[in-house]
């Protein structure tokens, strides 16, 4: 079985035992959105944590091996489905802005995408709808100089 194949056996069994990302990231010992990451293979876990993963999920060691692959992250950014849609949509608007404060509160620089977190909760509106929040935290880069 290739890495492709028992990704989505690992995700067809986390939807067939109905685990939430959340329960699954603590029965790894990750953020789930880290571990929803990993069962997308745009991050790995470690061979103790796959082994957690295989636990939770009922599956055989072998198999969940497969979150334990370093990533190969090419599936991106062209987009159709909504959800990512509408997340590059924000960039293109608040992008430029955002980019343009930073460098007002740090200086020269990026915010570094491998030293970071990213949270999602669910959260209550001032109307009592349900809305979504995106937390980024990453380490800023100031731009060496030389």
């Amino acid at each position: 079985m290739d890495k492709v194949q028992a990704l989505a056996l690992i995700r067809a069994k986390r939807q067939e035992k109905k685990m939430t990302f959340q329960a699954l990231g603590q029965a790894v010992g990750r953020n789930p959105v880290y571990v929803a990451a990993a069962l997308n293979g745009q991050q790995r876990l470690g061979p103790e944590e796959a082994g957690k993963l295989a636990k939770a999920l009922g599956l055989a060691p072998e198999v969940a091996e497969a979150v334990s692959a370093f990533p190969v992250r090419t599936d991106f950014p062209i987009t159709t489905d909504p959800f990512k849609y509408r997340l590059m949509e924000i960039v293109g608007v608040y992008g430029d802005s955002l980019r343009d404060m930073a460098n007002e509160m740090f200086g020269d620089g990026i915010m570094s995408a491998i030293d970071f977190t990213l949270d999602m909760e669910k959260v209550t509106g001032s109307q009592g709808e349900a809305r979504v929040k995106i937390t980024m935290n990453g380490k800023w880069l100031p731009y060496k100089e030389f």
